[in-house]
């Protein structure tokens, strides 16, 4: 998946830093101030990455507006009904052809996984959902495991039965989600009903046994 970063000049860092972010779900973010060379002609070459990107991403500001260069990008965006995922430096809204989509505010000037997950999803909901798993994967800590969780939980309902499979494996391997109070109190158990009999034996035990610890206790007889 592709996507294309349209910023003003003075706002390249911090599209910089949603390209990484957008690069660790596996998506290759175009920025032009990066990857168009010296030699290349490059009203064309930013033409020839507008036919190609999947995702539009561009970074609000009261400087994008006052670009001209920005605003006919966006313009072409809308044309060929790129999937928008606007996010705002300074409370900007969408304008124009494109104020239908409401934007995100990058707190500090930073994006989040909820936030361009929501985007990525819209685009093709199985490669979001895979990304997301690798970020589940990955976790380091509780709370790291119960975020990446919360940005892909939204969109399980699209999931295939293969990747609540795969999301139920990789969490019981990982002990930093299947032991996060929220995995394991809310977030797996619903997916274990659903989809734990489709699980190999010896990951089912073992994933029943850890979240039991977790259950809420029987109520009290009076």
């Amino acid at each position: 998946m592709l996507a294309f970063m349209s910023y003003q000049t003075a706002d390249r860092e911090i599209a910089a830093g949603v390209a990484q972010l957008l690069d660790t779900l596996g998506v290759q973010s175009f920025m032009a101030h990066e990857h168009i060379e010296v030699s290349v002609e490059w009203r064309g070459e930013i033409l020839r990455q507008l036919s190609l990107a999947d995702l539009f991403v561009p970074i609000l500001s009261q400087r994008y507006y006052a670009s001209i260069w920005c605003k006919q990008e966006s313009g072409i965006a809308a044309f060929r009904r790129m999937t928008l995922i606007p996010l705002s430096i300074d409370g900007s809204i969408p304008e124009g052809f494109i104020s239908h989509v409401q934007s995100s505010l990058l707190q500090g000037g930073q994006a989040t996984y909820h936030q361009l997950m929501r985007g990525v999803a819209s685009a093709n909901i199985g490669f979001a959902i895979d990304a997301g798993i690798r970020l589940i994967a990955g976790a380091r800590s509780f709370r790291q495991a119960e975020y990446h969780f919360e940005a892909v939980r939204s969109h399980l309902n699209g999931a295939t039965d293969q990747q609540i499979i795969q999301l139920l494996t990789v969490s019981a391997q990982n002990g930093q989600v299947c032991h996060a109070s929220l995995c394991a109190r809310e977030y797996l158990p619903p997916l274990m009903q659903s989809h734990g009999h489709l699980l190999p034996p010896d990951v089912r035990e073992g994933l029943v046994q850890v979240l039991a610890q977790y259950a809420n206790p029987p109520p009290i007889p009076r």
